[in-house]
């Protein structure tokens, strides 16, 4: 698996370089995989790899504290080395490990509860973001702004009936070697709140149209607290397909959601939409990162053919 992976990172970094295309390794019989392989890419295709990942607050807990987790997340980032990240839960610390650990990333995210860049130098319990990473030698950023999940999406504040301030995050990029526009929306819905999560995706609906009217492919990674039959999904189903689901490689019998002690839940997702754009893996995460768990989620990541005009 790890040689999987590592073949299609060096695809991403090399930028749909006109050479031979490298052939994966034939992966051994999973009974969570769809027994299948992926569609040769043409040679003007690129690969783009989406990672979706709760990093989890740092609670300060022996195990499933920051301290504890982070040499397993950057060692994780530096061998998955995915093209876009969608983080929820991220703090300014862990961001700015992540970032000095990995300086071939950029990143935009804004704190949920004052609408403010969190700094490094603020505490563990420093308020969340929905931190978008991107790769900036593959990437370029054209356009990004955060909106709030709730009945006044341009103002702070909780919506409806969740507990906590919610936001998504979202950035226009162009991928450099080909000049493809692509958006990334990153989001995390209440845990608590019925009303927020099927409100909220009404709302995430509404902004993706209003964001792209040009109908440029798009991903949409997130928390959803929700798995991915529940009705609340209904206002994205009808434009966005769930990779998990459609990939020809998958993961999709796996959980991700383990709470530090078993896997018990898909609540993580990633919907794509656009044309030009081909499903290739639904990855979980869940090898061993030198500690077992990098956190109460683990980790998914998916890979697409991107078709070059």
């Amino acid at each position: 698996m790890k040689k999987f992976f590592a073949a299609l990172a060096c695809l991403a970094v090399l930028a749909c370089q006109k050479a031979p295309v490298v052939e994966p390794e034939p992966e051994k019989e999973d009974p969570t995989d769809t027994p299948a392989t992926p569609p040769k890419p043409a040679r003007t295709d690129c690969i783009l790899s989406i990672m979706s990942f709760n990093v989890a607050v740092d609670n300060r807990v022996d195990i499933t504290g920051w301290k504890d987790r982070k040499k397993a997340v950057i060692k994780m980032l530096g061998e998955a080395k995915p093209m876009v990240i969608g983080f929820q839960e991220a703090q300014a610390h862990e961001i700015t490990d992540m970032i000095n650990a990995h300086p071939e990333y950029g990143w935009y995210g804004i704190g949920r509860d004052t609408g403010k860049m969190p700094l490094p130098t603020t505490s563990y319990s420093a308020e969340e973001s929905m931190a978008v990473f991107w790769l900036k030698d593959s990437l370029m950023v054209l356009d990004k702004g955060t909106f709030w999940l709730s009945e006044t999406p341009d103002k702070l504040g909780k919506g409806w009936d969740a507990s906590y301030a919610r936001t998504l995050t979202w950035v226009q990029f162009m991928h450099k070697a080909t000049r493809q526009k692509f958006f990334m929306f990153n989001t995390h819905l209440d845990n608590n709140g019925k009303t927020a999560r099927s409100e909220s995706m009404k709302l995430i609906a509404r902004k993706m149209d209003e964001l792209n009217p040009d109908g440029y492919p798009s991903f949409l990674t997130a928390d959803f607290n929700t798995v991915a039959s529940d009705a609340i999904f209904a206002p994205i189903k009808g434009k966005m397909k769930s990779t998990r689901d459609v990939a020809p490689v998958s993961d999709r019998n796996k959980f991700t959601f383990n709470g530090y002690s078993n896997p018990k839940s898909q609540i993580d997702h990633i919907f794509f939409s656009g044309e030009g754009l081909t499903p290739l893996t639904f990855k979980v995460l869940d090898g061993d990162y030198g500690n077992k768990w990098i956190s109460d989620h683990y980790p998914i990541m998916a890979t697409y053919h991107f078709e070059k005009k």
